[in-house]
């Protein structure tokens, strides 16, 4: 029976028996099924409950988010405070489990006030915990908010350091970059009878290939294609250092040579000769060196004399386009070892001929699978293009590298010359 059910609940145990009875035969019933709602935050209804079985949650809503308040077992009584202070519900009450509550309405509420004034007080107590409870609970709420506003804040400061210490690196660069292409050569000579054409990317933002066209005396050409070992700042500096000391040296031999010897075997050996010696001098601690491909060009006569530094051998195509040879390889690259002996060796590019200059960017190009273009594939677009000016096929080797790349990133530096006999 139902007055049996609310002697076991605290609020009715100490009631007489005559109005226990009473309550009991006018008391409304509500039986929810889990998940159910027993009112929504905002109504107005002014009806308290007391749970005989079953659990409920009290839930409010932030931001469309939902927030559990508290959590209420049988025995406890819900909903009080808007038949209280008749004020629409602060917050909305669901069904946990299968539950089983008594209606209070505020007569009900009278009757029980006015039978056992120590109940009010026990109900007032109950009020006053929660209500401290959840005051606790939302300060604690909002501490640990301010504490993740406070961390969010920080974060905030120290990505927006770093964005401008990356912009400041990445101004920096664009000026590096900048510098570095002021070291290529703006215009490459063009003797009578002759195309001379070149193109350099790098991997990043600043690279370690340069290439040169250097006008000596006499019309003859120095035609330098490099590559400094590894990528990024450092190569780009001994570029720069490299690029500089060998340009000087081979306008100026007769500094370090004590004459005004000019012949080409004096240029290049002497050249090479300060630049190796300075580097294996000066920056021996940094491990780096520089392959180095550097020849004297007779455009008069086709004479070439060449030292390969541990470069790639360049190519030399006859006018068919169909023989292809490379040039012999000669000595260590610069910077391994001071006082190395340069090997001097002779050419020459008959009319109709062509020398291919490059860098291992070139034939090593990844495609997406980790393929590189390799020789063979260089050696193919050279055949197919025997009749291209010397600018043309600078273009077409460098949109076919592009081509089998597909879209993979660039690995290495890319830097190609070349140099045609048209008479």
């Amino acid at each position: 029976m139902l007055q049996d059910l609310l002697r076991e609940v605290s609020w009715f145990a100490h009631l007489d028996a005559n109005i226990l009875d009473h309550m009991a035969t006018h008391l409304g019933q509500r039986y929810l099924a889990a998940g159910e709602i027993l009112f929504n935050q905002g109504d107005t209804s002014y009806d308290c409950f007391v749970i005989i079985s079953g659990t409920m949650e009290v839930l409010t809503f932030v931001n469309g988010t939902e927030h559990r308040l508290e959590v209420y077992d049988a025995g406890q009584m819900i909903g009080e405070m808007a038949l209280i202070d008749r004020s629409p519900r602060s917050a909305m009450v669901r069904a946990v489990e299968a539950s089983y509550l008594v209606v209070i309405t505020e007569a009900d509420f009278k009757i029980l006030i006015g039978s056992n004034p120590e109940l009010a007080m026990n109900m007032l107590r109950n009020s006053t915990t929660r209500v401290r409870n959840t005051n606790q609970r939302m300060i604690g709420d909002l501490e640990r908010k301010n504490a993740e506003l406070l961390k969010a804040y920080q974060q905030l400061k120290a990505a927006q350091s770093e964005l401008i210490r990356l912009n400041r690196i990445e101004q920096e660069m664009a000026v590096a970059r900048q510098i570095q292409e002021s070291f290529l050569p703006r215009t490459l000579a063009q003797p009578v009878g002759w195309q001379v054409s070149a193109y350099s990317r790098g991997a990043q933002a600043v690279g370690g290939d340069f290439y040169d066209c250097i006008e000596l005396s006499d019309g003859r050409l120095g035609l330098v294609v490099a590559d400094a070992c590894g990528k990024g700042v450092t190569a780009a500096l001994f570029v720069a250092l490299s690029r500089s000391l060998l340009r000087a040296a081979s306008l100026a031999p007769w500094i370090f040579q004590g004459g005004m010897a000019h012949d080409a075997e004096s240029i290049l050996t002497g050249a090479l000769w300060l630049v190796n010696d300075y580097i294996c001098r000066e920056h021996a601690e940094s491990n780096m060196f520089i392959t180095l491909f550097y020849a004297v060009l007779n455009p008069s006569n086709g004479a070439l004399v060449y030292v390969n530094a541990g470069h790639n051998p360049p190519l030399q195509i006859d006018s068919s386009g169909q023989d292809i040879r490379e040039l012999q390889e000669g000595t260590l690259p610069i910077g391994i070892m001071s006082s190395l002996e340069f090997v001097v060796q002779h050419a020459r590019i008959a009319p109709g001929e062509r020398l291919i200059l490059f860098t291992d960017g070139i034939t090593e190009a990844m495609n997406t699978v980790g393929e590189p273009f390799n020789d063979d594939r260089l050696h193919a677009v050279l055949r197919e293009s025997a009749d291209q000016a010397s600018q043309d096929l600078v273009n077409l080797v460098i949109r076919q590298v592009d081509a089998y790349a597909d879209g993979a990133p660039q690995a290495d530096d890319m830097t190609l010359m070349v140099v045609s006999r048209t008479v």
